[in-house]
């Protein structure tokens, strides 16, 4: 009898645990609302591999704002940040965004600094809603960070996800770039959670 328990929680623990991996992908991911039919800004977020800027110029093409703000220079060297932002500049002109309808970020470090440099600029120039692009791995962690600096300013942003082939929430372990975003992601997370 004593065997058949110890089996039994064994067993109960291995399947418990293979459900919470499995839904690690879906707990990051967190879907996202509808973006709006129009909004002042378009934010294009850094560290991209280029579905984030391809998925960013598919929405400006629809007309769903007016501009593009890139983001996104972390951990890079002085000299680099300013060509890092260019090759993603040249993929949206070669999409047929135009130069006067770019704005870049050169001054954000991290996902907080990208959400109050944003609400700062926002506020300068008037606007009131931003839909912001991101892949979906990163969706959970945004939207905890924007919505904390966002909270209580009467501004609003939506998060939208680009459409990576790496990314498949259902089977994110069996990727080595999926899996290193919902490890890294669970880990920012709670640090943003701590820290703010």
């Amino acid at each position: 009898m004593k065997r058949i328990t110890v089996w039994l929680v064994a067993v109960s623990t291995a399947v418990l645990c293979l459900l919470t991996l499995t839904q690690l992908g879906h707990f990051v991911d967190a879907g996202e609302a509808s973006p709006p039919a129009h909004a002042d800004l378009l934010i294009v977020l850094g560290g991209d591999d280029g579905s984030r800027v391809i998925r960013g110029a598919q929405l400006f093409q629809s007309g769903i704002a007016p501009r593009i703000l890139l983001t996104g220079i972390e951990f890079a060297p002085v000299e680099s940040q300013r060509y890092y932002l260019n090759w993603r500049a040249v993929l949206l002109f070669d999409a047929g965004v135009a130069k006067n309808a770019l704005l870049f970020d050169a001054v954000s470090a991290n996902s907080r600094d990208e959400a109050v440099n944003t609400l700062n600029l926002m506020r300068r120039n008037g606007w009131r809603s931003v839909v912001v692009v991101t892949d979906p791995p990163h969706m959970r962690r945004l939207n905890w960070v924007w919505g904390k600096v966002f909270a209580n300013s009467g501004l609003s942003y939506a998060l939208v996800s680009s459409r990576p082939t790496w990314w498949h929430a259902d089977d994110w372990w069996t990727n080595e770039k999926s899996a290193q975003f919902v490890l890294s992601d669970l880990i920012k997370l709670g640090y943003y959670m701590v820290k703010y």
